[in-house]
């Protein structure tokens, strides 16, 4: 597909909650436009169309494949293999929402025909292009903390903040280990950018007299570990604090991420006497209040200009489609990502209706 000179035709597939943000993405994109969205709710995507001035609403999704270069897809997990197929089929470059797909077997086929025929496929996975994760993998990469000896990944949620737990709609019940299947992605995709592919240990997913429904398990720990370094990711739908924290333990540092305000810290202060009257946890918060005080301004800089993650995502995208940069999303990540993906869902599920509270791989 020869594109030189000119802008690649986008169409974006699903224009449910997520489309609204890839759609201020590709604004920002050089080398692409938006030329029309499809969904099966046709006053849905009429809507969006008129709010982000889109000059076209396509009938049907022949008519989309037949009329764009890029296909985004931003509708709910369960429908992208048929999708993603058919994209494929059209010799269409694909960008889709994670996760990839739901059954196992749809990635084995969609996987080889990808690598066969030397597809690019770009997957949303838009906390890599944080500030706060770009910023920790440089001082991972310059050695900041040492060798990296835990990983602490914290999803604190509930039923006051969380749409997808509650209610009797909402797609995200319907996937193996129901909410956290959802959010999954992020936190492997998240430790594979960090620290490369690590190897599921354990899972153990409880279910209490709390459970939302969207969550067959309400409290979940998974255990992942490689070469001396073990992570754990814990997954709650009973916490009101609405957090999502990630600690990485160094031999000779800590650093920490706030997720949700898009902002990491060092820390490489060691005990000694004359600091233990003032507590570590007093010296660690002037730390971060340091770091924040210098940070922040960036932060609400990039707000203004809406350099949001998913729009420096669909820059990554476009640059790598008109072959001015590398693939956002590498094959052997996005691979990664959905087998690890399944098997966590799954045995999720499986323990719940077996009762069991937890197994070892």
């Amino acid at each position: 597909m020869s594109m030189v000179g000119k802008k690649y035709r986008v169409g974006l597939v699903g224009c449910g909650h997520i489309a609204s943000s890839h759609l201020r993405g590709w604004r920002q994109a050089r080398g692409s436009s938006v030329c029309g969205v499809f969904d099966l709710n046709r006053d849905l995507a009429v809507e969006l169309a008129t709010r982000f001035g889109i000059p076209m609403v396509f009938q049907s999704l022949e008519e989309l494949l037949e009329s764009c270069d890029v296909v985004d897809i931003c509708t709910p997990p369960q429908t992208h293999a048929g999708i993603l197929t058919r994209v494929l089929e059209a010799g269409r470059l694909p960008v889709i929402e994670k996760p990839v797909v739901v059954d196992l077997a749809d990635w084995a086929a969609l996987g080889s025909k990808i690598q066969a025929d030397g597809v690019e496929l770009a997957v949303a996975h838009h906390l890599k292009f944080t500030r706060s994760f770009q910023r920790c993998k440089r001082w991972l990469h310059e050695g900041r903390i040492g060798r990296v000896l835990r990983i602490d990944w914290h999803f604190l949620t509930s039923r006051e903040t969380d749409r997808m737990l509650t209610g009797e709609r909402h797609w995200s019940r319907e996937l193996p280990g129901g909410r956290w299947f959802e959010t999954l992605p992020h936190n492997l995709y998240g430790i594979h950018y960090l620290c490369g592919a690590m190897e599921l240990s354990s899972v153990t997913a409880l279910r209490t007299i709390e459970a939302p429904p969207g969550a067959p398990a309400d409290e979940v720990v998974v255990v992942l570990e490689r070469a001396g370094t073990i992570a754990t990711l814990h997954f709650s739908a009973n916490c009101r604090l609405n957090q999502r924290k990630v600690t990485l333990i160094g031999s000779t540092g800590v650093i920490t991420i706030d997720i949700l305000s898009d902002f990491s810290w060092l820390s490489r202060s060691r005990d000694s006497k004359m600091r233990r009257p003032f507590g570590r946890s007093l010296t660690e918060s002037a730390e971060a209040m340091i770091a924040m005080i210098a940070d922040r301004p960036m932060y609400l800089l990039d707000r203004l200009r809406r350099r949001s993650p998913h729009a420096r995502f669909i820059a990554a995208a476009d640059r790598s489609f008109r072959g001015a940069g590398p693939p956002p999303t590498p094959f052997e990540e996005i691979d990664y990502v959905t087998r690890y993906c399944h098997r966590i869902g799954s045995e999720i599920d499986r323990q719940i209706r077996e009762c069991r509270p937890e197994s070892t791989f």
